[in-house]
Parts: structure tokens; sequence; C-alpha cells
């Protein structure tokens, strides 16, 4: 029997109070005091001690290799009544308060969260080289417990409460940690219906706590989707302006090329595209003198041979007229109240295909079903291009920012993910939408609304 585990789970409350704070069953805490914490497992063990007063054996806090000063680094945090308040009001009506874990695979959240999140993480790597994060967020560690659980499209309602962790810069003037809150709706197959009630509850959370000066911005990345889709434009640039959506600039590079002729081709990449695939690999196969298909400049033989045909096939289109350009970008540009934004869209795509109208309609019903349930819009704005920076939503979206004067705090936010449950590792497309507050935000919003 391992002491000084078997003392930790003791002043944890015993193996099934462990196991229930841990989320794993009573048999698996039995076989920790046998053979020791799994490592995936450590920084959660050195958070609940930390959270208990409960002192730590040196050599286990050796053997863990993370930093404790991470987890203690914004240790006056104090949740008030109000925020209690909230995570009481988001674990009703059959929401299952759950803990996530605290560590995660680093390489599926910088997938999922995009590239611009890597400077904020706390990366650690293990002995067989794959690397972990501290959680940044508590959805894709949400999506990643509900995978655990054996679960492969039966709706759960999740609740959750706990820490996530992002670096910034002092200048930036944010904590490393902060505290979140928030529901997760996976498996729901009726979309719209678990969008509103998403929405509507962790709406309803802040008006109840009197958390009223805040504005909220919409958003529908699948409407964008739906319009590059039916626009009369080569695979190849729909294909394109896609994958670029999420990165303003490089979107707005790539528009301005494809929108203008080609004069310096190149004639290798002509040559790769005219050829089969198997000629073109064989082609640049020699080229590079990679007969056994190993990696040149990072890339492998198929990834180079892929990007040139694309190229080649570049040259062959026709650039984007004027017109379609300029349509591209009066779509992206329309951000107006809903009524308005719905209004401005159906008009600016009245003559494009009827699933893009479809799509809109779609979206002025679930506004309709929202207001319907006590939500008035006169602080809300919808933006077609919102949703840019976060590339695991999917489609509806939205951001809650407290206004007072000159300054907006960022409180929360939420959408649906459709597609990142089976990025994460599932078999199957899961339908899935949630929604997270930043309770140390709250805090700091119910502070100045008192003075």
């Amino acid at each position: 029997m391992n002491k000084s585990v078997n003392n930790i789970i003791n002043a944890l409350g015993g193996t099934t109070k462990l196991a229930n704070l841990l989320g794993v069953n009573p048999s698996a805490v039995s076989n920790y005091r046998q053979k020791g914490f799994p490592a995936r497992l450590h920084l959660k063990i050195i958070a609940l001690c930390e959270e208990f007063s409960i002192p730590i054996d040196n050599d286990f806090i050796d053997k863990s290799k993370i930093p404790l000063k991470v987890i203690k680094s914004n240790s006056n945090e104090f949740l008030t009544h109000k925020s209690n308040s909230i995570m009481s009001s988001l674990s009703s009506d059959g929401y299952q308060l759950i803990d996530p874990p605290i560590l995660v695979p680093a390489d599926k959240v910088i997938d999922r969260l995009g590239e611009t999140i890597v400077d904020r993480l706390f990366i650690f790597s293990q002995k067989d080289g794959i690397r972990l994060c501290l959680r940044p967020d508590l959805t894709i560690p949400t999506c990643l417990y509900y995978l655990d659980q054996g679960f492969g499209g039966e709706k759960k309602l999740y609740s959750y409460f706990g820490k996530v962790f992002q670096f910034y810069d002092e200048e930036e003037n944010e904590p490393t940690e902060f505290t979140q809150t928030g529901i997760e709706s996976i498996g729901d197959q009726d979309s719209l219906n678990a969008d509103v009630e998403v929405f509507v509850k962790i709406y309803n959370a802040l008006k109840k706590e009197g958390i009223n000066n805040f504005k909220t911005y919409f958003g529908d990345v699948s409407l964008f989707q739906e319009f590059i889709n039916v626009l009369d434009i080569p695979e190849l640039w729909k294909k394109s302006l896609l994958e670029k959506f999420w990165n303003e600039d490089e979107f707005k590079i790539l528009l301005d090329e494809i929108s203008k002729k080609n004069i310096n081709n190149d004639k290798f990449a002509e040559r790769v595209y005219s050829l089969d695939i198997e000629s073109a690999l064989e082609l640049v196969r020699g080229t590079i003198n990679s007969s056994d298909g190993s990696f040149f400049a990072g890339r492998s033989l198929e990834e180079i041979t892929d990007r040139l045909r694309k190229k080649g096939e570049s040259y062959s289109l026709k650039p984007l007229s004027d017109s379609t350009k300029k349509l591209i970008t009066e779509f992206l540009s329309i951000k107006d109240t809903p009524s308005l934004a719905i209004s401005g869209l159906r008009k600016l795509c009245k003559s494009l295909d009827r699933s893009l109208l479809n799509k809109i309609d779609e979206v002025e019903k679930r506004f309709e079903i929202i207001n319907s349930n006590g939500v008035d819009f006169n602080n809300a704005i919808f933006g077609a291009e919102k949703g840019r920076d976060v590339e695991y939503y999917s489609g509806f979206l939205y951001d809650f920012a407290w206004n007072n004067n000159n300054e907006s705090i960022y409180i929360g936010g939420g959408g649906r993910y459709d597609d990142l449950i089976k990025l994460l590792g599932s078999e199957n497309r899961i339908p899935a939408v949630g929604a997270a507050l930043n309770l140390k935000k709250v805090e700091r919003i119910s502070q100045i609304e008192s003075l």
C-alpha cells in the first residue's frame, strides 16, 4: 500500500468521497491506494489538497513535475453568494454537476481553439512525448469527460464549476487563472430547442442576480458557410475561403489574391496539377529527391504534392468578379440589431439559392423563440462575421459584455459545436451546444454596480 497516497485519500474524505470529487468509480480509488495516483490526476489531486488545506508530501509534488505556483497565482479569489447562486441556477433542471479533467491533450486544444491560443497555454510534456496542458476553458474537458464515460451520442446535460488557466502578460492585467461556470447540452438532436434552452438558461442566470447592463453579441458561422457554398465560384475558392474564415487578415489577403489574375505562373505547379495523382507524386518525389516519402521541410510528400496541385489549379481558374468580391465583403460587414441584420441579409441574398434563404429563416425563428422566453434584444447585436476567433463553433454563438461608460468587460458566452466531439475521438458526429461565464468578472461587475 502506498502510504503517502493512502493518507491523501483518507484526508480528502475516503474512497467514495474522493471518487465523487474525481468523477471516477470507487474501485478506481481503491486501485490508487495500491498503485498510486496516475499522472493525469496529479494536478487535480494537488488542487484538491490546496482547496481543503491538506499538506502534501514533497515527494508527491516532485514526482508530479507541475509548478505548484500556477495553482496559487490567484489565491485571493473569493466567490460571493451571487456566484454560488449562479452555479446553483445552472445546475438545476436536469443538468448534472461534473468536475471535468484539469489536464487535457494540448494538441487537441490547439487544433480546435486555433494557433492563437498557443501562447496562453500552460503546456507540459510526458516522457512518451505527449503534450498536456492545463485546461484553458471547460468545454473541451467536458467533451472529453463525456467520451470517458463511454457515451457516443446519448443526450447528456452537464453543468460545471472550476478553475481554468490562461497565461497573460502583466500589462494585460488579467489573472492566469479564474473560475468558470457553465453548461453543456450534448447529444440533443433537436438543435433549435437546445440552442434556445442553453442561451435562455445562461441569460436568465445573469439577470436573476441583477447583472443587467450587458450587451449580447450574436453570430452564426453556419450562415457564412452556406453563403459561400451557394456562390457560383470554383470549389477550390470555396474551400479556401472557408478555411481562411477563422483568420481575418489571411482571409482578406486570400480574397484579394483570388480576385486578381495571376501574372507569374508557377510552371512546375501547373505541370503537377495536369498529372494524375500517382504521376504527380512520382514527379514531386523525384524533384525533392525523397524516394522513400520522408518529410521535407516539415511536410510529407503527399502534403507537398497537394499544395502544388492546388496552386497549379488556381492558375487555371478565372479570378473572382468584382461583384462577387463585393458581395462577400458586404455579407461579412452586416452588423445590426438582430431584426435589422436579418432583414439586411435577406435583401443582400435574395437572388441566391433558396437553401441560404432557408438558413436565414432558421436564424430568425431562433430569435423569435428566444424572444418568446422573455429575452429582449434592445441591447443586442448580430454580426455576420461573428465567431472567427474560436474554430470549434459550427453554428449559433454569442458573447456577453458588460458596459459602463468607457469600460467593457467580457462576461462569457457560448455556442454550437457539432463537430468538436468527433474531432476529439468520437466515432460519430454528436450535436452539442454550451455556454460559460467568467465568475471573476461577474464578481467584479457586481462590486461596481453596488457602488
